[in-house]
């Protein structure tokens, strides 16, 4: 059983050969909990996947919100002296 040892801050490494195992890549999600005075460290379930058919009519409003959010961004910009207006 591999042995690890804790940081200043708590910190572990979990061993790459456990890492492998179980799919743990940098910035994986892990679920950790405290059962029977055990630490429980397990990788997070995949949220799931979900995919949104927009209307025409939708579309057409995140276009003109779009828009607006840009010609917005161009005044704030052009106020603050950070771009030139044009």
């Amino acid at each position: 059983m591999p042995k690890v040892k804790t940081s200043v801050k708590g910190q572990i490494v979990i061993p790459k050969e456990i890492r492998d195992a179980l799919g743990i890549k940098p910035g994986s999600i892990l679920n950790i909990r405290v059962e029977d005075k055990k630490i429980i460290i397990e990788p997070a379930p995949s949220p799931p996947e979900v995919f949104v058919e927009l209307g025409e009519e939708s579309e057409k409003i995140l276009r003109e919100s779009r828009k607006v959010d840009e010609e917005r961004i161009k005044r704030l910009l052009r106020d603050l002296g950070v771009e030139s207006g044009g």
